[in-house]
């Protein structure tokens, strides 16, 4: 009697060991399952599985955040149009006829105006015709009976002649585009980032999923086992009762951990996106396998990394043109301290018939205009602002540097730290298996309990989380490190140009 006893409990032991093994073996082959109550919104891509490179162009395509950045890059097109403009050719039409009075006569006159970009030059002309009688005192405004054809030249010889407004403001348009250029390039670098973070915060939400799925699923695969050990008498009917609490207890671990991947979904969304800017909620069914490997990094001398960064941070480069539009003020400001001289030179000819001795039929003149403020209240005030100006950009080109110097620090320090985690955790998640697995066996020998067994398999499930959350650190770390070095962006001096990393995507097997 004994011994049919121990055969029964030997063959409930089995039982229930390979219905736990091959729970084990289903969630080990299945990666990753679709929740039953979540629905697929959209798929975005047909490769099986959502791609990192595939958000970011997403994103790249319909944006809010790097659309506006855009629109200011238009904005600084129209300014730099509306400072050209300052250039543009005057024209100017004065027309008067005597209606009443003792001197009958008729005036017209159009002229035009052409500044210059070179050494502030103007160049100005036109046409006048006035006949009839005139006063001895408007004599001037006579000409032959053809009219008069005149033409000149300004040329400033000291204030306004290396600079002026319009010369100024044709120069700081230009710095703006520059500008504007950099801060884009400075949105595409976060957006980079933060769709960087929203996919890898995804992928370890999936993971989680599935290891919370596959602590249940060894749950319930227990049950039948443990009936039938218990109904053979080899089991206390208490252990069926605390495999039930175990049950609830996963139920509640998966749930919120479907919901913390529905969250993370949604999160992803606001950079995946339709080409008409509609967001895209990614499904189960696009999850990767898991992380990609990590692998470790031999990166140049920190002080390589951080000069290149120097280099290529577009929030530098914005801040240092910044300097270079304040200073053309500064050089403006100057220059209107100093006295305005200037030299003029213009001649006349008038055709036809003169019709009194009054009119001169060729003139030609030469002279010089002076004009200097006495106090220059003005000037001096300008220039107190635009060095404060200077001064303030300087120093918050310092601040980012520092900023730079220490990101680098930071994600270089990241990358090491979360790499020496992963195998750390490799370890643990080792040996808690092995642990699981003995006390599993244990059980099966009426040598522990199921608390035990429980106790052990959620360390276990622990550990695994443990795992991915350092591929998880890893890879965001990869990402702070693409950010502060600049990498995704390559800027030229006349616009910017962007290439981008594709994410080895070789999975490993057991994240």
């Amino acid at each position: 009697m004994k011994r049919g006893l121990k055969i029964s409990r030997l063959l409930a032991s089995l039982i229930l060991y390979v219905t736990v093994r091959e729970s084990d073996a289903d969630a080990h082959t299945k990666p990753h399952q679709p929740t039953p109550h979540q629905e697929k919104d959209a798929s975005p891509t047909s490769q099986g599985y959502l791609r990192l490179e595939q958000v970011i162009q997403s994103a790249l395509q319909s944006f809010p955040a790097l659309l506006a950045a855009s629109k200011r890059q238009e904005m600084a097109t129209g300014e730099k149009l509306a400072a050209e403009g300052g250039f543009d050719t005057i024209l100017k039409m004065y027309s008067r006829s005597s209606l009443a009075g003792q001197y009958q006569n008729e005036n017209v006159d159009v002229g035009f105006e052409q500044p210059t970009e070179y050494w502030g030059t103007t160049f100005f002309g036109g046409y006048r015709r006035g006949v009839g009688k005139y006063p001895v005192y408007e004599g001037k405004s006579e000409t032959a009976t053809e009219g008069e054809v005149r033409a000149g030249v300004l040329i400033p010889l000291w204030r306004n002649r290396d600079i002026d407004r319009r010369r100024a403001n044709l120069a700081q348009a230009d710095l703006s585009q520059i500008i504007a250029g950099h801060e884009y390039d400075q949105q595409l670098l976060e957006l980079e980032r933060q769709a960087s973070y929203r996919y890898w915060d995804w992928v370890l939400a999936g993971r989680r999923v599935g290891i919370a799925r596959h602590l249940l699923d060894v749950a319930k695969a227990r049950n039948k086992g443990l009936r039938d050990r218990i109904h053979l008498g080899d089991l206390p009917a208490i252990d069926a009762t605390e495999n039930q609490r175990a049950v609830v207890e996963r139920e509640e671990r998966l749930v919120a951990a479907e919901r913390a991947l529905e969250q993370s979904a949604i999160q992803l969304s606001l950079f995946l996106r339709t080409p008409e800017g509609d967001t895209l909620l990614p499904s189960t069914e696009d999850l990767p396998q898991g992380f990609p490997k990590a692998k470790d990094h031999h990166h140049r001398p920190l002080e390589d990394l951080i000069d290149d960064a120097l280099l290529k941070r577009p929030e530098i480069k914005r801040i240092e043109t910044q300097i270079r539009h304040a200073q053309v003020e500064s050089q403006l400001v100057q220059n209107q301290r100093l006295p305005a001289v200037d030299l003029t030179i213009s001649g006349a000819q008038d055709f036809g018939v003169s019709q009194s001795n009054l009119v001169n039929r060729s003139e030609f003149y030469a002279g010089v205009i002076i004009d200097m403020p006495v106090q220059q209240r003005v000037a001096v005030g300008k220039g107190i602002a635009a060095e404060a100006n200077i001064s303030r950009l300087m120093a918050d080109r310092q601040l980012a540097e520092d900023r730079v110097r220490n990101e680098i620090r930071d994600a270089v320090s990241a990358i090491k730290a979360a790499f020496k985690r992963i195998a750390l955790a490799d370890q643990q998640r080792s040996l808690a298996r092995q642990l699981e697995e003995g006390e599993k066996t244990k059980y099966e020998f009426g040598e522990s309990h199921l608390m035990l067994v429980n106790l052990r398999e959620l360390a276990s499930g622990d550990a695994s989380m443990t795992y991915v959350d350092a591929l998880n650190s890893y890879h965001r770390a990869l990402a702070d490190f693409r950010f502060s070095s600049g990498e995704y962006t390559h800027i030229s001096e006349d616009g910017h140009h962007h290439s981008y990393r594709t994410t080895d995507y070789d999975f490993d097997p057991t994240s």
